[in-house]
Order: structure tokens, then sequence, then C-alpha cells
């Protein structure tokens, strides 16, 4: 990527902003796996400086910021975590008193609504040592002149929406992070979709939504793990006899190919 025409092409922008978008998508460029010592990122290369231009534009028509932080490139296009949703949320309603949480197995948990009120109590036990096995759900509670809303998802739920996801490796490693974003995304999606569209467009491009791939977390994980097309293949001749839905995996064996052919 050429900063100076990228910065020439986003001149009507804030400098400072252009400048922060400019030196993530380099270092982005830049960055390479420990292990393999390789590009990590290399489908960026392939990107043009318009095309790049253009995603950040996308972005700050909705009043944010591309800060490569809350807001960052994905080889399957714009991702925004759940501190940019809040962030846009409170763009358009800054009275916003926002919550979003999870609840762990020994936490004591209560909600009630009584004439568009929401009430709750959330007693967390044990902050310390708490692991991700033992989450349970969560809640997103959003309260502002539009009235007052809830969203809960059980642990199955929140599993579900990571199942579609094309990006398993950023669960992986940010569990907690996207179960917050998932939260919060979907309390947006049903109560404030009229703000949200144009977002919710371009952060479904790291999810199938139109076929999502019911396929075990153990084994997309053993998947996604594969750095080569040797692996992946090793890995698919101890599997293939034991997987009951093969459609599935096949499918998502031809996904990550496609993945490692274009990184090289």
């Amino acid at each position: 990527m050429e900063k100076t025409k990228l910065v020439g092409l986003l001149k009507e922008y804030n400098p400072q902003d252009v400048e922060k978008y400019a030196n993530y998508l380099i270092r982005l460029e830049n960055e390479k796996d420990k292990k393999t010592d390789k590009l990590k990122n290399a489908w960026l290369k392939h990107k043009k400086e318009e095309e790049l231009a253009e995603l950040f534009k996308r972005v700050a028509k909705e009043g944010l910021v591309f800060d490569g932080e809350h807001i960052t490139l994905q080889s399957t296009g714009i991702s925004y975590d759940y501190i940019a949703y809040k962030n846009k949320m409170l763009l358009a309603y800054p009275e916003s008193q926002i919550d979003v949480g999870l609840v762990y197995k020994e936490d004591k948990f209560e909600i009630s609504r009584d004439s568009g009120k929401v009430a709750y109590k959330h007693e967390i036990v044990n902050p310390i040592e708490r692991k991700n096995t033992d989450i349970i759900g969560g809640y997103c509670i959003i309260k502002n002149k539009r009235g007052e809303s809830s969203t809960l998802l059980s642990k199955d739920d929140i599993d579900k929406h990571r199942r579609v996801a094309k990006t398993d490796y950023i669960w992986r490693e940010w569990f907690v992070e996207m179960a917050l974003k998932t939260l919060i995304k979907k309390a947006c999606k049903q109560h404030y979709a009229d703000i949200y569209d144009n977002i919710e467009k371009m952060d479904n491009d790291n999810y199938n939504l139109d076929n999502p791939l019911d396929i075990d977390l153990e084994i997309k994980s053993k998947i996604d793990n594969c750095k080569t097309i040797d692996d992946l293949t090793e890995l698919y001749k101890q599997l293939k006899e034991q997987i009951q839905n093969k459609s599935s995996f096949h499918e998502y064996i031809a996904i990550k190919k496609k993945e490692i052919t274009n990184e090289k």
C-alpha cells in the first residue's frame, strides 16, 4: 500500500484520523506469524488504495473513525467490536445508558419488566477466577429517550453466532469480547435497526448468514489452525470417516483451502 496515495484520496477528512488509519494498514500489511515468519495478512496486498479509501469513507459516513482498534479490517471485510456499537448508539442518543455483560455459572442474575421499565440485578460471584467455559449467557440493557430494552442470550445462542462466523480464530483469541459484541449487535438489530442498517450490512460480511455451517467447534478450530494445504489434507484424512455432518465439513474445508491459497 502506498501511504501517500491513500492520504491524498482522503484529503477532505480529518488528517489525524486518516494518519491513524494509514498507519494501522501498514502495521496490518507487515504483521507476521511468530511461528512461521510469514505475512499474516497477505490478502491486503491485493487491495488497491482506492478500495481502502472507500472503506474508510463508509465508516466515516456512520460518524465513526476507522481506528484499527474498535473498527478493524479482516480478509472478509470491516469488523466492528462492541465498543464501536456503543459509540454509534451514543452518537444517535447521547443520553443512552448501555450495559452489556456476561453471566457466569456462579453469578446471580435477575431481570423484570414493568410498564416498559427494565429492572435487573447482576450479582457477580468470584470475579477474578472465572473461565470462558463457565459462561452461561449474557445480557444487553439499553435505556434512552426511545425507551428501555433488554436482550438476553444463552451460551448456546452465543455459540450459534460463533458457528456462522468466518473468522473463528478471532473468537478463539477474544471470546469474551466477541460474545459481548454478539449481545449488543443482537440488541441493536432488534430495537434500533434504523440506525444500524449500514453497519449491519458491513459487519455481516464476516458471517455466513445465508448458509450457516453447523460444524463442531473443536473440528472447526482444528481446520482453522491449518497453515498449509498439506496440513489441511492430512487433517481431512484423519477426520473424514468420523464426521457426521459431512456436507458442512467439506464446505468448511473448501473455505479454508481457499483462504490458504489466497494467503500465498
